[in-house]
């Protein structure tokens, strides 16, 4: 998929307010209408996690600790090669080659 640069710098005008720096906003004014209750103390910012966010955690760190390859698989493989048992079976590979073609079709 190719971007055309050119049309999206005829989004981006003087006009639109795009392109243009932030200006400071005065926070000393802050009432009811900025969203903000006057305490007069700052507060530090926070953040709560769901429960199921604390479980992908976990499971995210659980999955970073397990060995990126099977070598109990890959010993297996290794000797079968060795001794002249390990078969190849072209109808699976060529299955495999099928669906991996239409999942990257299915993608465009």
């Amino acid at each position: 998929m190719e971007i055309d640069n050119s049309r999206v710098a005829t989004l981006v005008t003087s006009d639109s307010g795009q392109g243009k720096p932030v200006e400071k906003q005065d926070n000393s004014q802050s009432g009811p209408a900025s969203g903000k209750a006057s305490t007069g103390s700052s507060t530090a910012d926070s953040v709560n996690l769901t429960g199921q966010a604390r479980q992908l955690q976990m499971l995210e760190a659980q999955i970073a600790r397990e060995p990126v390859v099977d070598t109990q698989r890959v010993q297996a493989v290794h000797a079968a090669v060795e001794n002249g048992t390990f078969t190849i079976n072209p109808e699976r590979i060529a299955d495999k080659m099928i669906s991996l073609e239409q999942a990257l079709t299915d993608m465009r």
